[in-house]
């Protein structure tokens, strides 16, 4: 991360022992909104790590007291406090930067100008999506009796293909065509060569490719209405259509609104040794989470997907599993479920994730108890488990960090 020329600091005052003035520092807490003396003028940005650390600082080297994202997205720290350089942000919130560039994807019109350069033009068609030809024949034939009746309950959970309880509360099972796979990277490739606006696919990724803003948007529609949602219904849908055992073991998922999936955020990530080599322990920004593995697993090395718990549970930063990612191969979890990529050391790993939401879900009792301002958190079990801590979001990380 850059260096910026603000130190971290926040409430600056005068106060001694004796009544004499002295200055005293009130520190920042994850989350607090900040404005940066940077070499590009004051930035406003929000605190996401203290006592940071970079992994090539020597032993001697103290912790810069802050790591500050930016609105514009680029990570910067802190070697010291000092008012000068860094003070608490007034004023009306600004606009972080992934909204800021959505705004600028829709003003240039990329889903329509996109399209027509296209390498792979079916695959912006959303009558093409909706005939299922992206998944494989087995899926295809778990999922005809829902898809004629429109009763989730006619899909079952046991035969779809290959199918595996990872872990509590997570699945996989075989899902789309190897070709499917390989024109989706080809056309994030292709997109990435034309010269079109880009942006990062999430505020903790830096490489991939929203497809969501370069013109499919509705292509997923139709893939979560046709196919998606009645998987999402069997797994974390309401108590009359969720499946509640797997070959007689009890699949521990949850109603997480399932059952009425009707928005999603559909990009692709991009892992390399060179690039985003590992991605942090986090939850996601939605309700149900699906990860399809586009690259043939004798391509890469390392980059697991390492599961932990619930988020506000006792065992929230406890390993449960690590998952390797297989071309064609869907891993579903709830998206409140922790979890992280493990280092890449060779190669080049991709994925296609779909965020799903559920808006009616969202405004039950059931979802404010587990998520938001009224979450119901419990005490957590132990000592946390290193590979669950998040540098981003454990405001403990270095204390159990240099415990590990």
């Amino acid at each position: 991360a850059a260096e910026p020329r603000a130190a971290m600091g926040n409430l600056w005052g005068r106060r001694a022992r004796d009544g004499t003035a002295e200055e005293v520092v009130v520190p920042f807490a994850i989350g607090d909104r900040v404005v940066c003396n940077t070499d590009d003028g004051w930035k406003e940005g929000a605190v996401v790590n203290t006592d940071y650390r970079e992994d090539d600082w020597p032993a001697d080297r103290p912790s810069a007291p802050y790591q500050v994202q930016l609105l514009d997205g680029r990570l910067v720290y802190a070697p010291r406090h000092s008012p000068e350089l860094i003070r608490a942000a007034v004023g009306p919130r600004g606009e972080p930067w992934h909204v800021q560039l959505a705004k600028e994807f829709r003003a240039a019109d990329i889903e329509e100008r996109y399209p027509p350069m296209a390498l792979h033009k079916h695959l912006f068609d959303p009558a093409v999506a909706a005939e299922g030809g992206w998944f494989i024949e087995e899926l295809l034939a778990v999922l005809a009796p829902w898809r004629k009746s429109k009763d989730p309950k006619d899909i079952c959970i046991a035969k779809l293909p290959d199918v595996k309880l990872e872990a509590p509360g997570v699945v996989s099972f075989n899902c789309l065509t190897h070709e499917f796979c390989d024109q989706l990277l080809a056309e994030a490739k292709h997109y990435q060569e034309s010269g079109l606006p880009q942006r990062a696919p999430n505020s903790m990724n830096n490489y991939g490719l929203v497809l969501n803003e370069v013109g499919m948007r509705f292509v997923f529609d139709a893939l979560l209405r046709g196919f998606i949602l009645g998987i999402g219904a069997r797994l974390f849908g309401d108590d009359a259509v969720r499946e509640k055992e797997l070959d007689g073991v009890d699949l521990q998922t949850e109603d997480w609104g399932g059952s009425t999936l009707t928005s999603h955020h559909t990009f692709i990530v991009r892992y390399s040794p060179d690039e985003d080599r590992h991605l942090d322990m986090h939850v996601d920004e939605c309700d149900v989470t699906f990860n399809f593995g586009l690259t043939d697993s004798s391509g890469f090395e390392g980059s697991d997907l390492a599961i932990c718990g619930m988020f506000g549970s006792a065992e929230h930063r406890k390993h449960i599993h690590t998952y390797k990612h297989l071309k064609g191969r869907c891993v579903v979890h709830s998206g409140k479920r922790r979890h992280g990529a493990l280092n890449i050391t060779a190669g080049e790993r991709a994925s296609l994730i779909m965020w799903t939401k559920s808006f009616a879900f969202r405004q039950t009792e059931a979802y404010k108890k587990r998520w938001g301002p009224r979450a119901q958190i419990e005490k957590e079990s132990g000592d946390p488990d290193r590979v669950c801590l998040s540098q981003t979001h454990d405001r403990d990380y270095h204390k159990w960090a240099r415990k590990s």
